[in-house]
């Protein structure tokens, strides 16, 4: 089976039963925190991805790591995981988790790259704009990129828009490569 599409059957079903518990917001913080900890610690995704490890001992690594912090479904939950030899894929479902969590929600992620930080004036106006164009909630995360120069480039879902001085200059450069001057002389 597919990863993408494994993740996403669980996620699902975990979305589900948190919205039916009316916990929704506290398992999302937890699928954050146990995405943010698996990222973080390569040595925890390793003990997760053993194969020789019994599920019994990674149930109690679960437990001693976010016994308290965790809400009583976030815990079962990883332990339901782990018992049918799926916690290798806990990341996944973790990110598939989220996407649904944002798409309930009508939230948009929104990546923008900038060579110099952005002042709030403009934040504001580039959120509004995208929060009208999409009318979805809209999360913005800022990068800053030298090479690019000036200028900015937007992401969010599949589009971009590359307003970036050096996309603008590599594309005077495809320009004037052409040579399209003819020499009659």
């Amino acid at each position: 089976m597919r990863v993408n599409l494994l993740a996403k059957r669980y996620a699902q079903a975990l979305f589900d039963l948190s919205l039916e518990l009316k916990i929704l917001d506290k398992v999302q913080k937890d699928m954050i925190l146990i995405d943010e900890v698996l990222e973080e610690n390569r040595e925890l995704r390793k003990v997760l991805a053993n194969p020789v490890l019994d599920g019994w001992k990674k149930i109690k690594v679960f437990n001693a790591l976010f016994e308290d912090k965790l809400e009583e479904l976030t815990i079962r939950f990883l332990q339901l995981i782990t018992r049918k030899g799926r916690e290798k894929y806990i990341p996944f479902v973790c990110k598939s988790f989220n996407e649904i969590y944002r798409e309930h929600n009508n939230i948009i992620g929104v990546q923008i790259t900038t060579a110099t930080a952005i002042d709030a004036a403009i934040r504001k106006d580039i959120l509004g704009k995208l929060s009208r164009a999409s009318n979805k909630t809209v999360e913005m995360t800022e990068l800053l990129d030298d090479d690019i120069i000036g200028g900015f480039i937007v992401n969010y879902e599949d589009f971009q828009y590359d307003a970036s001085i050096a996309k603008q200059l590599k594309r005077l450069n495809t320009e004037f490569s052409k040579n399209l001057y003819i020499k009659k002389y």
